[in-house]
């Protein structure tokens, strides 16, 4: 196929926000280059003229999408602050970063059911940043004995998950609405950063209170 011999500077940022698009809705495999081509409106030679193949182009996205996140996750640690206050700037940093973009939600979940097949080293090198992040601060506040010590992918997930869940069913909330007239309401950032904040704070708070089942056999013994 011949090569075109120049591109607009506008024509990567269409075919890229175009592969956005396909690789959301249907994901890698179902994705493919015409398709792409049709929705940003050139051809296969122009995409093969900025991408060698559609792994090439996938590649491209994910780095488009996660890096940035990972980034400002990476940035949210790097100033010296109490943990306590550096893990609520991440959890902070994490949801507005969820909310600025447009396609994390929808490749994410893709990759999620696929298993991640589709990414190589270096796009799960992003994802594993992101965990590395999250999981340091409280690792590190539970060696410093200012959370208490938990599991740190439970952590991890306890944090992250409620923000993936409740941003993807949105459609699904607004459907049941539609149809049986149940309001499950939606959020805001700020609230969803306070209420995980919160969530984050009494999963990790310390505490020197015995547990229950000792405080009741102490009170059988007496």
């Amino acid at each position: 196929m011949p090569r075109p011999k120049s591109s607009n500077p506008g024509t990567r940022r269409r075919i890229l926000a175009a592969a956005c698009n396909e690789f959301g809705a249907h994901g890698f495999a179902a994705t493919t280059v015409d398709r792409i081509a049709r929705r940003a409106r050139v051809n296969k030679a122009m995409i093969y003229y900025h991408f060698p193949s559609k792994r090439a182009l996938y590649a491209c996205i994910i780095r488009d999408v996660f890096a940035p996140i990972a980034e400002r996750l990476r940035a949210a640690t790097a100033e010296d602050a109490p943990l306590d206050r550096k893990l609520a700037r991440v959890i902070d940093t994490l949801v507005r970063s969820v909310d600025e973009s447009t396609f994390f939600l929808p490749i994410f979940l893709r990759e999620i059911a696929d298993g991640a097949e589709h990414l190589g080293p270096d796009e799960l090198a992003l994802l594993a940043s992101v965990f590395a992040t999250v999981s340091g601060v409280v690792m590190e506040g539970a060696k410093q004995k200012v959370f208490q010590p938990v599991h740190p992918a439970l952590a991890h997930f306890t944090i992250v998950a409620p923000l993936i869940m409740f941003r993807a069913t949105a459609p699904v909330r607004a459907r049941v609405k539609s149809v049986h007239q149940v309001d499950i309401p939606d959020a805001d950032s700020d609230t969803l950063v306070r209420h995980l904040q919160m969530v984050a704070h009494r999963m990790l708070a310390p505490t020197d209170a015995e547990p229950l089942s000792e405080q009741r056999a102490e009170r059988g013994q007496k």
